[in-house]
């Protein structure tokens, strides 16, 4: 019996003494975190709230923050310019205090591994300081719109670039920061604002509207099988800018180009208003106008016009191998009266005539294709008084002629005929003359190319007055050449 009392006695004081010690554990973490603790990874056994926050607060780690831009611009934001702190207290505090320090040994049992994120700060002025340092904050607002000019006119550039919205950015940056993230991307549109009109923007745009108006007038021109027609490229140059303005004023109507000193305005012919307005670079009348200048349109339509001209045509067809020849009827060698067609056009412009203007061409004028030519012709240009004949698109053989007496009315006929004989040491016979020639090749009944040995000169202006019958006087020495190398058939073109 003694013994087994002694062993009870020893068996009832261990039981005392492990609960007064677990008791005395439980007494001792009652101000600290409880046996097996962990925090953010760090032990905190035994620790008070301040001593666990000063542990917690010496192994967390964040060095800052990068920003992204939306064209690729990035801001590194380092934690200790703006004194970043993490601060552990309250919920280390929060924690003591809901713990159980008597049931300290059921950590024995299971994990007591916590994480909990700690109040951030760190001072809100310096980001924004540095926020503001940021390049991506220095352009300069641009101006909504931009009025250009290419070669198709003047056209109107909206700015679709947009800028950054500080504050938006800020707030951002601001709440990215207080949640610990090493990275934000502001690159979505949301974070940007366009462009807004300013007054500036709107009259510019007010001032397009009308140039855009002006710029797509419709006129045009027909003459034959061809038609030119005011295109913007075309219009916006006749406007009268700030270049323009001395000039324009002291324009003076001249023989050679009547559209000068006087201008377009709206539907008017006016004169250089003594009023006027400057909008951006355009001149204006009183009612807001912009002047087109007519004497441009003058020379817009002569230029047009020579196109058509018969040796410009030839020049065409002989460099591309294709294109219309347009030969006049008329003596002058003029297919049209380009003031008057300037006139019509001026009309159609203004809206008082029709938006095409079809021009009439002479009598016996007359269009033919390039390619019937071929590739051996002769060319004689009446108007130059002057013979070319080609082979295999080169000038073979060329040279001053002279041809029918305009001033008796004997001029030579345009036409595109062809050599129809030859004939060697004959007598030419009219009704008044009769004269021997040595080469004549036949080019419209009793009109041919020959030689003309009574005359010393050719060229000029003799055919005026002192011209043959009709036919095409020439050198000898050079008809000779021509007469043995020109085949019949060949084509022969009659123009002025």
């Amino acid at each position: 019996m003694k013994k087994r009392g002694l062993l009870l006695f020893i068996l009832a004081f261990s039981v005392v003494a492990l609960l007064s010690v677990y008791l005395l554990l439980g007494f001792y973490y009652t101000d600290s975190f409880s046996y097996g603790t962990w925090i953010n990874q760090v032990y905190c056994t035994g620790k008070t709230a301040s001593e666990a926050n000063e542990e917690l607060k010496s192994h967390a780690f964040f060095n800052g923050m990068v920003i992204k831009g939306a064209e690729g611009q990035s801001l590194f934001i380092d934690s200790s310019t703006i004194d970043y702190s993490v601060d552990y207290q309250d919920e280390l505090q929060k924690m003591i205090d809901n713990q159980n320090p008597i049931a300290w040994g059921a950590n024995l049992f299971k994990s007591r591994d916590r994480e909990i994120v700690g109040r951030t700060s760190f001072d809100e002025e310096k980001l924004s300081d540095i926020l503001k340092s940021w390049s991506i904050f220095d352009t300069e607002a641009k101006d909504l719109y931009e009025l250009k000019k290419n070669d198709e006119g003047y056209y109107l550039v909206e700015n679709v670039e947009k800028t950054a919205n500080f504050d938006k950015f800020y707030e951002n940056v601001k709440e990215a920061l207080y949640n610990k993230q090493y990275s934000l991307d502001l690159s979505a549109e949301e974070f940007y604002d366009s462009a807004t009109a300013t007054e500036k923007d709107k009259k510019l745009k007010s001032l397009f509207d009308k140039i855009e108006k002006t710029q797509n007038i419709k006129a045009s021109v027909k003459i034959g099988e061809s038609e030119f027609s005011a295109e913007p490229s075309s219009v916006s140059d006749w406007m009268v800018t700030l270049d323009d303005l001395n000039k324009a004023q002291d324009e003076e109507k001249t023989e050679d180009n009547p559209g000068k000193g006087l201008f377009l305005a709206g539907n008017k012919i006016i004169e250089f208003p003594e009023k006027y307005k400057v909008e951006e670079n355009f001149i204006t009348d009183e009612s807001g106008n912009i002047l087109l200048s007519c004497s441009k349109i003058y020379s817009f339509i002569e230029k047009n016009l020579k196109y058509l001209d018969t040796n410009n045509c030839i020049n065409r067809f002989q460099k591309d191998g294709k294109g219309l020849i347009y030969v006049s009827g008329n003596k002058n060698g003029k297919l049209y009266d380009v003031d008057r067609e300037f006139e019509s056009f001026v009309e159609s412009v203004i809206g008082e005539g029709p938006e095409t203007t079809e021009v009439s061409l002479p009598g016996k004028s007359f269009v033919i294709e390039g390619t019937e030519l071929g590739k051996e012709y002769i060319l004689v240009d009446m108007g130059n008084q002057h013979l070319r004949y080609y082979k295999n698109g080169k000038v073979n053989i060329e040279y001053d002629i002279v041809t029918g007496n305009v001033g008796l009315g004997r001029g030579t006929p345009v036409g595109l005929f062809h050599i129809y004989n030859k004939r060697y040491h004959t007598i030419l016979r009219g009704a008044d003359y009769a004269s021997y020639v040595n080469y004549w090749l036949g080019v419209n009944k009793g009109i041919g190319i020959h030689d003309a040995t009574w005359r010393s000169q050719f060229g000029g202006e003799i055919y005026k007055h002192s011209g043959s019958h009709g036919c095409i006087n020439s050198p000898l020495e050079l008809m000779a050449k021509l007469y043995e190398t020109v085949e019949v058939g060949v084509p022969v073109l009659l123009y002025y």
